[in-house]
């Protein structure tokens, strides 16, 4: 059997779905988000560029919730990534908490934004008066927000 114009057929992106990667993120437990960085980081640049085309729609809480996951991993190298989400649009801008951006810590987030050619971002994250806060109260909402328990 062959697909469009002669082609085999092809294997639908299951990630290209975003009711799919809503699935996906349920199903990825708080404690083992580690174990799935690089599936977070595509799922999270598809919700960006999903985010982007559509302007938002029922699945836009995928942005946040990926975010989050990602906030529990601790990489400042996904700092930059979720920076540019937080300026995909004016929603994203009001409702993209920067603590998402902090899950390694204020300090070692700055210091590996300046390092790594991202001073800009550095500098404007200066900005927030969320660097000085505590993040425990936040990660305990976001929790409680994506997973309905503490």
């Amino acid at each position: 059997m062959c697909g469009r114009a002669g082609y085999p057929p092809t294997v639908a992106d299951p990630l290209g779905d975003p009711a799919a990667r809503e699935r996906l993120l349920a199903s990825i437990a708080q404690d083992s988000a580690a174990e799935h960085h690089a599936l977070l980081r595509d799922i999270f640049r598809r919700e960006i560029h999903h985010r982007h085309d559509t302007g938002g729609d029922d699945f836009f809480e995928n942005l946040y919730w990926c975010a989050f996951l990602l906030h529990l991993i601790r990489d400042p190298a996904d700092v930059p990534m979720m920076w540019q989400a937080k300026h995909t649009d004016f929603d994203a801008a009001a409702g993209f908490d920067v603590q998402f951006l902090l899950g390694a810590g204020a300090e070692t987030t700055l210091t590996y934004l300046t390092g790594h050619r991202h001073a800009d971002i550095a500098r404007e994250l200066l900005a927030y008066p969320e660097l000085h806060e505590d993040l425990q109260a936040w990660t305990a909402f976001r929790r409680s927000y994506f997973y309905g328990h503490g």
